[in-house]
């Protein structure tokens, strides 16, 4: 994809999130698309490594992302995943100006717009209109962090596997069963014989 063809993507993605998600008219997203950077990230590259603190919050353009949380020196634990379309942050660390203890990392190519925390408070600063954008973003944050949680503590491994499906749809497709064996908290043989039995009771 050359340079040109990729810039239009990325406004049209854009313009979806904004507009058609979040709710901002044409002037809004206009503002944001002036004050914007761009970021391309390789496979297993880093968008931001625990001990750092996160002052961005982006918008995936395309590719995928995995959040995680390492656990000594070689245990990881998936705790997110980021596709097209989903704002990225390792949001505690945003809102507290704290060092995050997450890692998210680039399972795929994956282009990411973003604006700095400075210039997110600066929008919040001007005009009432952007408290959509910040409503929106806490609250898909919070409700994603929640239903993992309530599942973990009320669901099976099974169930939890179909709320990774309705959550993320075509995950299967785009990240590997070790990956989303991570996220669940089971091995990925385990996995293996949950989906042989979904296929088998359908």
């Amino acid at each position: 994809m050359n340079t040109e063809s990729l810039l239009v993507d990325e406004l049209n993605a854009l313009d979806r999130v904004l507009k058609d998600v979040v709710g901002l008219n044409e002037r809004y997203v206009a503002e944001f698309k002036q004050i914007m950077f761009r970021k391309h990230l390789s496979k297993k590259e880093f968008l931001i490594s625990e001990g750092t603190i996160c002052n961005f919050i982006g918008v995936v353009i395309s590719g995928a992302m995995r959040s995680f949380i390492r656990a000594g020196q070689t245990d990881e634990f998936n705790n997110d995943f980021y596709f097209e379309h989903d704002f990225v942050s390792a949001y505690t660390s945003f809102l507290t100006s704290q060092p995050t203890n997450c890692n998210i990392q680039a399972l795929t190519d994956v282009n990411v717009v973003y604006i700095t925390a400075e210039q997110y408070q600066g929008l919040l600063s001007l005009d009432n209109e952007w408290f959509k954008l910040g409503k929106y973003i806490s609250e898909t944050f919070f409700i994603r962090k929640c239903k993992r949680e309530t599942s973990f503590l009320k669901n099976t491994a099974a169930k939890r596997f179909e709320s990774v499906l309705q959550l993320y749809p075509g995950i299967e497709q785009r990240v590997s069963q070790y990956h989303i064996a991570s996220y669940l908290g089971i091995k990925p043989e385990s996995l293996s014989r949950i989906k042989l039995l979904t296929y088998i009771n359908k």
